[in-house]
């Protein structure tokens, strides 16, 4: 975390861009109406770019359990601690979680549409 931010922002900070990631990738990758053919790769990118810039200073801007893990492991060789590894990882699930759940609130379109095809 950022030397000049709680506790209570780190995952905050996570939480919602993990949530506003998978949200996104997730409209324009996966949902049949909502998905872009052309510009899904420029749109996650930017989401991207976006998240890790507002939230760099704050958490480090991992958004993804995976980069949580390899720079927890990384300051471990440094005599760092793992548990912020597991700190990022889950505050990044609680995030994917719940834009899973917002996507099928707000996309239930999509799993009507299925349901008729069989």
């Amino acid at each position: 975390p950022g030397p000049s931010h709680g506790g209570g922002w780190v995952p905050l900070a996570e939480i919602v861009f993990t949530f506003l990631l998978c949200y996104v990738v997730l409209c324009v990758a996966v949902s049949e109406r909502t998905k872009s053919k052309d510009m899904f790769g420029w749109v996650i990118g930017a989401c991207i770019t976006c998240g890790v810039n507002a939230v760099g200073a704050i958490s480090g801007g991992a958004l993804n359990p995976a980069v949580a893990i390899s720079i927890a492991t990384g300051h471990k060789f440094a005599a760092g601690s793992g548990t912020w590894a597991a700190f990022f990882s889950l505050a990044e699930i609680v995030g994917a979680g719940a834009a899973a759940a917002a996507f099928a609130v707000t996309h239930a379109v999509d799993r009507a549409s299925e349901k008729e095809a069989v």
